[in-house]
């Protein structure tokens, strides 16, 4: 009996130790962080807040920041300094995506994992998803914002990549979502109310004591989100009561957070901008198919809100009519003067982590954006969204978050596709040349 015990602590140490070496070699921990100088020479830079291209441009950087961004020949590189020639290629800021929900790829709204999909996830999902991080950067991607998450295990993960033990984008969260039971994704997607990823106040008490404890301690989050959506034909539901979504957005703004809100009908963008949100999620297509009225374009560009359009994930599943006509509005608020910013709301709809970005700006160049304008949009005016001037632009005392590309995506916005390599704080993450791509 003592031997048939021995044999099974062996069994079970053996198993713990190979899951134990599994975890750790499957992590996708972070490399060392850049130190010293770096210079990257003989790129087309696409230079500053507007992204103009300077031919034959050099980038020296130092401990992960930029320090000096000019023409060949005009920077001083130091003795010493490790030098990386990109002759033909294009040096552009790394991207961000302003809506995302980090998770799996094979995320399905109202539907329970099979028994043989839950190891699986239960793993990926104790490592953080390595695979969607590594998506991230090697569609050149630097920087997310996840909209509605649960709130322990997203700043958990955003601690160990700001402590730069895990790799992946700068993450910016909000944590849980500020919704009803009756409301989007509680009565949409399943969520449960009881669960960390979404706060339910119904008195103006109770949403200013929520807000005040996600705005403090070290998981302070970056923002707070708030769904306002009443539902459309078939389907109601409930909106969160004027008072209480008036209390979310003051006591936030008292607590220095900014508030982003998912909208549904027009209604409820009046409800979210009388509130003073400081951004919009979405572009809804039973709100505004057929125009936007006067008074609400007006409104928008007067308030100046950031809005983050989302076209990827309703072009997945709207007849391609009515997608078209969406982006339509899209351009319209543009040319009025609309503040327009990239997100893919990835995997909402199969919309793939990374690439959704890429899918989005191509849907903006559809609705009338130049590429820079729509590079733009996912660079300088995410980041100015987010609130941060170190990030979103190639110039002295921003980080080094650096996307080189073969091709020229101020031509041709798919070049923006063709990543060559990829840094993180001058870091390099990606680097498709070593692997004979």
């Amino acid at each position: 009996m003592k031997r048939i015990l021995l044999d099974a602590f062996a069994v079970v140490a053996i198993l713990v130790a190979g899951c134990f070496i599994c975890y750790n070699a499957t992590l996708y921990t972070a490399g060392a962080a850049q130190e010293g100088y770096l210079a990257l020479t003989n790129a087309t830079v696409l230079e500053g807040e507007d992204l103009e291209p300077i031919n034959r441009a050099e980038v020296l950087i130092k401990d992960g920041t930029i320090i000096e961004v000019g023409e060949e020949g005009k920077i001083d590189i130091p003795p010493g300094a490790k030098v990386l020639d990109l002759t033909s290629y294009t040096l552009m800021p790394g991207l961000i995506d302003m809506h995302v929900h980090l998770g799996p790829q094979t995320y399905k709204a109202n539907e329970e994992p099979g028994i043989l999909e839950m190891p699986k996830l239960v793993f990926d999902w104790v490592r953080f998803y390595p695979d969607t991080r590594r998506a991230f950067l090697e569609n050149g991607v630097t920087t997310v914002r996840d909209l509605g998450n649960e709130h322990g295990w997203i700043m958990e993960l955003r601690r160990h990549l700001r402590d730069g033990s895990l790799e992946g984008p700068r993450l910016f969260a909000a944590g849980p979502i500020f919704t009803t039971p009756g409301g989007h994704p509680v009565a949409t997607f399943g969520v449960d109310p009881a669960s960390d990823s979404v706060r339910l106040p119904s008195t103006t008490e109770e949403a200013r004591r929520a807000v005040k404890e996600l705005a403090s301690g070290e998981d302070r989050a970056d923002l707070i989100k708030v769904v306002q959506e009443r539902g459309g034909p078939g389907r109601d539901l409930e909106p969160i009561a004027p008072e209480v979504l008036d209390a979310i957005v003051t006591e936030a703004h008292e607590q220095g957070l900014a508030v982003t809100a998912h909208w549904g009908t027009l209604e409820d963008l009046e409800d979210v901008l009388a509130a003073g949100v400081d951004g919009l999620e979405h572009v809804e297509a039973r709100a505004v198919l057929d125009g936007w009225p006067e008074d609400v374009l007006d409104r928008l560009v007067e308030q100046n809100v950031p809005i983050t359009p989302t076209l990827s994930v309703t072009d997945a599943v709207l007849p391609p009519q009515i997608s078209s006509q969406l982006r339509l509005r899209v351009g319209e608020l543009y040319a009025a003067g609309g503040w327009i910013v990239v997100g893919s709301d990835a995997p909402i709809n199969g919309v793939p982590f990374g690439a959704g970005v890429h899918r989005e700006l191509e849907l903006l160049v559809d609705c009338g954006l130049t590429p820079q304008e729509a590079l733009r949009a996912a660079t300088i005016e995410a980041a100015r969204a987010l609130r941060t001037d170190s990030i979103g632009a190639i110039e002295p005392g921003r980080a080094a978050d650096l996307l080189v590309v073969d091709g020229d995506p101020l031509q041709d916005i798919k070049d923006a596709q063709n990543v060559v390599m990829l840094f993180r704080d001058g870091r390099r993450v990606v680097d498709c040349q070593s692997r004979g791509q």
